[in-house]
């Protein structure tokens, strides 16, 4: 049960996408110096939101490991981390969710699909 847990929350670590550094594709292809800064400056916070949690996910990470390895943990102890790490998790998801937009609101639709077409993965 413990591994299934664990899969569950750690399986889809790291960046699969949500966020990308789109600096010079803005500098690219939005001419307006002032909104290029500002959707700059809101990806970079997406960014570090991005490495934070992966931060706190490698800190529980290294506490389920030591609690797994102690035969005397209790559930508490591992629903403690668990419920913190999913707190962070979807308030991250929260913040890049709302940043996300933040910046669709100061770009056009060209620019946007003109951005996200050099750095999105084709599938």
């Amino acid at each position: 049960m413990l591994v299934a847990l664990y899969l569950f929350f750690f399986s889809a670590g790291g960046s699969d996408g949500l966020v990308f550094n789109i600096n010079e594709p803005v500098k690219q292809y939005i001419l307006d110096k002032a909104t290029a800064k500002q959707v700059i400056a809101i990806n970079k916070e997406m960014l570090n939101e991005e490495t934070d949690f992966e931060k706190d996910s490698g800190k529980a990470k290294k506490q389920l490991a030591k609690l797994n390895g102690n035969r005397l943990s209790s559930d508490a102890s591992f629903d403690e981390v668990f419920t913190a790490l999913d707190q962070k998790r979807a308030a991250t998801r929260d913040k890049i969710v709302e940043n996300r937009f933040r910046m669709k609101e100061l770009m056009t639709a060209e620019e946007w699909n003109k951005i996200y077409a050099t750095v999105t993965p084709q599938y």
